[in-house]
C-alpha cells in the first residue's frame, strides 16, 4: 500500500518532466523572425529602462501604459545576460519561462488535488502540459507565462483560505494577488471570491483577515504606487492612459468596420465606449447583446486559436489533434459547468471564478490570447467530472456484482488530499 501510494505522488513528477519536454523541444527547435508588437516594444521598454532609467512603454518618456511585472521581469534577464546578441538573451528568456511554466503545471495540480482528488489533479496538469497553447507562450517575450503562473498560485492560496482560513493564506493570497494584477490588471477581479464563500459558508464578514490581505496586497503594490506618486504626483492605482481603450476597441460588433478610430476623441475613450454601447443597445438590441455574449465568445474560444505556428513543429500525424483538442476542452468544460455547478462546491468555486474572468473579458476585445487564464479552469471541471464518472460506473459494475444486478445509490470518489471548499 505504501509503494503504491508513494507511485501515485511520483506520477505528477512524470506529467512535469514530460511538460519540460515538449516545451524545450518546441522553444529549441523554433526558427524565430524579429519581434513585432508587444514584443518588440516591451523589449524596446527594457532597453530603455537600463540605459536611460525611464520607464515608459511604447514611448521615450515616463508614463505608466502597462504595469511593471513583466517590463521588470525582462529588464532583469537583459541586465545579466546583456542585449548586444538580443537573440540570445531572447532564447534565456525563452527558456527560463519553460521551466516558469512548470509552475502553473504544478498549482493545477495542486488545485486539483484539493479540491477534488490526485487523480483528478493529475489529469488536469497532463491536461495543461499537452494543451498547444500553453507550449507556444513560452517561446513569446510577452506576459502569458509568468501571469499564469502567478495566477495559479494565487486561485491555489484563495482556495486555501475558503477550507482553512488561516492568516498565511490571506497574507500569501494578497502578495500573490499584488504580483498577478502587476502582471495583468484584470486579475484583480478575483480578489473577493474567497472572502464571498467565506461568508455563505459562515455569515460572518471576516473584517480582519480581509485587512490582513488586503495589507499584504497594498504592500504588494505599494513600489508602484510610490513610483507613480513621485513620477506624476497624483495616485496611479493600476495604469493610466494607452493608445487604444479595449473598452472602446470592443465596441465594433463582428469587425464591420463601424468604429472610425480618426473620429474617436483619445481623451475621452470610456465616454465614447459607453456612447457607442447605449446607441446600439437602442438601434439593433439583438445584435449587440448578441456581440456581447455569444459572439465575442465565439471570437475568444472557437473562431481564433492562439498556437501561431505550432501546428508545423509537431508530427503530421498529431496536428490535427492541437485544435481538436481545444475544441473538446471548451466544449466539455462550457458544457459540463452546467451539471457539474449543481453538484458540488469545489465546482461552484471554480466556475465563479471562469464566469468572473469571462465576462470581464467579454466587455473588452475578444482576443484568443486572454482565454490563457480561463482554460485551467475548463481543465479542471472537465478532469474531475471524468474522474467522477468513472468513479460511478465503476461503482455501478460493483453494486451490480455484489447484489446480482442492483444499483448503488451511493457514490463515492477518490479523496486523496481533497478538502471541497
Amino acid at each position: 500500500m505504501g509503494a503504491s501510494r508513494l507511485w501515485k505522488k511520483m506520477l505528477i513528477v512524470f506529467v512535469l518532466a514530460f511538460a519540460l519536454g515538449l516545451r524545450l523541444f518546441y522553444v529549441l527547435g523554433e526558427q524565430y523572425e524579429p519581434v513585432e508588437y508587444d514584443q518588440k516594444n516591451y523589449t524596446t521598454m527594457a532597453v530603455q529602462m537600463l540605459e536611460k532609467g525611464i520607464y515608459g512603454y511604447n514611448e521615450a518618456k515616463s508614463n505608466t501604459l502597462v504595469t511593471p511585472g513583466f517590463p521588470v521581469f525582462l529588464a532583469a534577464i537583459l541586465a545579466v545576460f546583456g542585449y548586444t546578441d538580443i537573440e540570445r538573451t531572447f532564447m534565456v528568456v525563452r527558456v527560463l519561462q519553460v521551466f516558469i511554466s512548470l509552475g502553473a503545471i504544478w498549482y493545477i495540480y495542486k488545485i486539483g488535488l484539493r479540491l477534488f482528488n490526485r487523480t483528478t489533479g493529475l489529469i488536469a496538469a497532463f491536461f495543461a502540459s499537452v494543451y498547444g497553447t500553453f507550449i507556444v507562450v513560452n517561446s513569446l517575450i510577452l506576459t502569458e507565462v509568468i501571469f499564469l503562473t502567478s495566477f495559479m498560485a494565487l486561485i491555489y492560496y484563495q482556495i486555501k483560505i475558503v477550507q482553512e482560513n488561516r492568516t498565511r493564506d490571506h497574507l500569501l493570497a494578497g502578495l500573490l494577488l499584488a504580483l498577478a494584477v502587476l502582471i495583468r490588471p484584470n486579475t484583480l477581479v478575483v480578489a473577493p471570491v474567497p472572502y464571498v464563500f467565506l461568508w455563505f459558508q459562515h455569515k460572518k464578514p471576516y473584517f480582519k483577515e480581509i485587512s490582513f490581505g488586503v495589507l499584504a496586497f497594498a504592500l504588494g503594490m505599494l513600489p508602484w504606487w510610490i513610483r507613480n506618486a513621485i513620477t506624476f504626483h497624483e495616485i496611479i492605482f493600476i495604469s493610466k492612459g494607452g493608445a487604444g481603450n479595449p473598452l472602446l476597441g470592443g465596441t465594433d460588433p463582428y469587425y464591420r468596420g463601424t468604429l472610425d478610430w480618426s473620429k474617436i476623441d483619445f481623451n475621452n475613450q470610456q465616454g465614447e465606449a459607453i456612447k457607442r454601447i447605449k446607441e446600439g443597445l437602442q438601434t439593433d438590441p439583438a445584435l449587440w447583446i448578441r456581440w456581447f455574449t455569444v459572439g465575442k465568445m465565439k471570437e475568444m474560444f472557437l473562431n481564433k486559436l492562439y498556437i501561431g505556428d505550432y501546428g508545423s513543429s509537431v508530427p503530421a500525424w498529431y496536428a490535427p489533434w492541437i485544435p481538436r483538442f481545444h475544441k473538446f476542452l471548451v466544449y466539455a468544460g462550457m458544457g459540463g459547468s452546467l451539471i457539474a455547478f449543481f453538484i458540488h462546491k469545489s465546482y461552484r468555486y471554480l466556475i465563479t471564478v471562469f464566469l468572473i474572468l469571462l465576462g470581464t473579458q467579454l466587455m473588452f476585445i475578444p482576443e484568443a490570447r486572454y482565454t490563457i487564464g480561463m482554460m485551467p479552469f475548463l481543465m479542471l471541471i472537465i478532469s474531475a467530472l471524468l474522474v467522477q464518472a468513472v468513479s460511478y460506473a465503476v461503482g455501478l459494475v460493483r453494486g451490480r456484482n455484489k447484489t446480482g444486478g442492483g444499483v448503488r445509490k451511493d457514490v463515492r470518489s477518490e479523496t486523496d488530499g481533497s478538502k471541497a471548499v
